[in-house]
């Protein structure tokens, strides 16, 4: 399925350039590894940490979050207990001057950081995790990613029978997806996690890309009864440049140039 991922809510980060090019273009790409760890130059901007009740610069641009530090690069076994206690987020380390910290991201976001260090520190390995901050801009910003719907509501389904019964039992939330996001996409916060939202011009291209297709009005309402997860603050683009509200299954917006929800369908 290309890109497609499943209806994982994942926190995935677009750190992948390990050219030696683009090394040079981007003082924070991934430059080796050791130990497991992907590394990072010295030259990148992690900035400082916000130590006890300390509060974010206003004129801060970035934040990194801190899982660990240790002399030199922390062992293999390390990371792999963090790979499988966190297995969706971005690790990766520096080391300067001895040191070697154990960082998540960046974020652009303070929400969006808070949000990663909330569930980092509930993870017992990494529960002393603090936030860095930046005045550097970024130039590979991480992106967060959805958790996986679950079928919350499944069980106030009404009950069906027969061929109905079939129909119903054949609807599956993994056969529904939410398109990847990229650099520029515009993101809102909702139920702790950012959500992107695009116009409808670029709707159905994007869940193309991931080899699908926009959800139907039909689709969207199914979902919305399968899941308590999905975000209801906007509307969502369905097939035929209908804003539809989740909740009530009803046309609210023709207007295609609004930034809604996107659900997308395996083909």
């Amino acid at each position: 399925m290309g890109r497609w991922r499943g209806l994982v809510v994942t926190l995935m980060a677009t750190w992948g350039m390990i050219s030696s090019v683009n090394a040079a273009q981007t003082p924070c790409a991934i430059i080796d590894n050791q130990q497991g760890w992907p590394i990072i130059g010295e030259k990148c901007d992690i900035g400082n940490g916000l130590w006890g009740d300390q509060s974010p610069d206003p004129q801060s641009s970035a934040f990194w979050v801190q899982c660990g530090a240790t002399n030199g690069v922390p062992s293999r076994q390390f990371y792999q207990t963090l790979r499988q206690g966190l297995p969706d987020l971005p690790f990766q380390v520096q080391v300067r001057e001895g040191r070697g910290r154990c960082l998540i991201g960046p974020y652009q976001a303070l929400d969006v950081a808070n949000v990663v260090l909330k569930r980092v520190r509930m993870f017992g390995p990494t529960r002393q995790a603090v936030l860095r901050q930046t005045r550097q801009p970024l130039s590979q910003p991480a992106v967060i990613r959805l958790p996986p719907l679950a079928e919350t509501k499944a069980s106030t389904l009404p009950k069906t029978s027969g061929k109905a019964a079939q129909s119903e039992a054949a609807f599956n939330l993994s056969h529904f997806g939410l398109p990847e996001p990229e650099q520029g996409d515009k993101q809102y916060t909702e139920k702790g996690m950012s959500w992107v939202r695009l116009p409808y011009a670029k709707a159905e291209p994007r869940c193309q890309q991931e080899g699908m297709v926009l959800a139907s009005r039909q689709d969207l309402t199914q979902v919305a009864q399968a899941t308590d997860q999905l975000p209801m603050r906007l509307p969502y683009w369905v097939q035929g440049a209908q804003g539809v509200d989740a909740n009530t299954g009803t046309v609210v917006t023709r207007n295609q140039v609004a930034a809604l929800n996107v659900l997308c369908k395996k083909g």
